[in-house]
């Protein structure tokens, strides 16, 4: 086994952690979630993130896994976001919509999902069956 194999499973098997993360924090999010204002963000906010773990272990290929990664994130993000703007500004202690968009984006699942397109990235450039050093 190469030195190149071995971090190309460390990093499959963090994006897979990860992705488990997230999985299980849509999940959670579920539970306690008001459907009947912005049905729509609240669906969004639990689907996504549930749907990472599937995205993870079923399409086979790479660049189409990534891209839906990506589309879970910015998704996840956008709908999380939303959801604290609404909250924060019916309690008043929002200052802005901008820091709101910045204080989603250092949450742990928020993070999470942005570390599995970074992890998968950085796993398919390594791929072992890739042919030749040229095609990354």
């Amino acid at each position: 086994m190469t030195p190149r194999k071995i971090l190309w499973i460390a990093l499959r098997t963090a994006a897979g952690l990860c992705a488990v993360f997230v999985t299980l924090r849509g999940l959670r999010g579920a539970y306690g979630m008001e459907f009947r204002t912005d049905t729509l963000v609240s669906l969004l906010y639990c689907a996504l993130p549930a749907a990472s773990f599937l995205v993870f272990l079923f399409p086979k290929a790479p660049k189409s896994k990534i891209a839906l990664h990506i589309f879970i994130a910015i998704g996840y993000w956008g709908s999380f976001s939303f959801l604290n703007w609404r909250t924060c500004a019916e309690l008043g202690y929002c200052s802005t919509v901008a820091s709101t968009i910045l204080m989603t984006l250092s949450t742990k699942p928020v993070m999470a999902a942005f570390a599995i397109i970074v992890f998968s990235i950085a796993a398919y450039r390594l791929h072992p069956n890739r042919l030749s050093a040229n095609q990354l």
